[in-house]
């Protein structure tokens, strides 16, 4: 099993590749769903926790919350289509309701 957010850049095509030529391998990523949308909120500072860059941004901007939310979907998108073409199942539990519940069936509906 590998859990992750499967957020920011990485190249992880050709490790996983080796790793399920090999192994049965499940991607549980988890999801918070605020990191989805941008509320409408008004202005708000963003920062970079790895780095500490601050942004100030208005949320108010129906085109700032749209681009965001494209963006976040594409993102979702690409780590799907990644872990398919290498094969490996994939699962998406969110911060929000029973994550628990979904992940037992997954399994079950996987065991069959």
């Amino acid at each position: 099993m590998l859990v992750s957010d499967f957020r920011g850049p990485s190249d992880w095509r050709r490790p996983l590749l080796g790793l399920a030529s090999r192994h049965d391998v499940l991607a549980i990523e988890i999801r918070d769903p605020r990191e989805q949308e941008l509320p409408n909120v008004g202005p708000l500072w963003l920062v970079d926790p790895e780095t500490g860059r601050q942004l100030r941004v208005d949320t108010r901007s129906a085109r700032l919350r749209a681009r965001f939310a494209a963006a976040a979907a594409e993102e979702r998108a690409r780590v799907a289509g990644l872990l398919a073409s290498v094969g490996v199942r994939h699962v998406v539990l969110t911060t929000e309701g029973d994550w628990l519940r979904r992940l037992a069936v997954f399994l079950r509906r996987r065991r069959r």
